[in-house]
């Protein structure tokens, strides 16, 4: 397992991101590393090196932000962060992405088989490790769909499925419970 030391370096050899943004995210990772310490950051590790962020115009998406796992390309939508939305929450979000990044899906999200189960996982992992200033929860359908399952399959599936990028795993556990697909 990569050494927090290692991102901290991988982070400053990054030339595409600001001190500022460099900072934000080492905080973020601390953070994160020490409630989930058992979690490997080899895959943030090798994405934090050559991330780019770009601006996410509002007249093109009415997100906050997007991540793609192919270009390792996060946007953002600047006007939007820290005014309507917390920042701090939103960059969580984002991070726990590059975490979980395996060739094109994050998560368990593979082929959009369970787009809105990662999304509200997500955020429910991201509400956990950061809270929400905001007073609205932007995913709050999927917050609560994501909970139900969670009671009916146990949050130990959905870690284990999320951050291994296993929705077989997912798949069986929830057929196991009587969920239909």
């Amino acid at each position: 397992m990569v050494a927090i030391e290692e991102i901290k370096s991988s982070l400053n050899s990054n030339s595409n991101l600001t001190q500022k943004i460099k900072d934000n995210f080492l905080e973020l990772i601390l953070l994160f590393h020490e409630k989930f310490p058992e979690i490997a950051l080899d895959n943030l590790d090798n994405r934090v090196k050559t991330l780019k962020i770009e601006n996410l115009s509002k007249y093109v998406s009415g997100e906050v932000s997007k991540y793609d796992p192919v270009t390792n390309i996060l946007s953002l939508n600047e006007e939007r962060l820290g005014k309507d939305v917390d920042a701090k929450h939103i960059l969580m979000y984002e991070i726990l992405s590059m975490i979980t990044a395996k060739d094109n899906y994050t998560g368990f999200n593979f082929n959009h088989q369970f787009e809105a189960l990662n999304i509200g996982y997500t955020e429910i992992l991201t509400n956990y490790l950061v809270g929400n200033e905001t007073e609205e929860f932007v995913h709050s359908d999927e917050i609560i769909a994501t909970n139900l399952i969670s009671i009916s399959i146990g949050n130990e599936i959905l870690l284990k499925a999320f951050f291994n990028n296993d929705y077989m795993i997912l798949t069986k556990s929830l057929i196991d419970a009587g969920i239909e697909l």
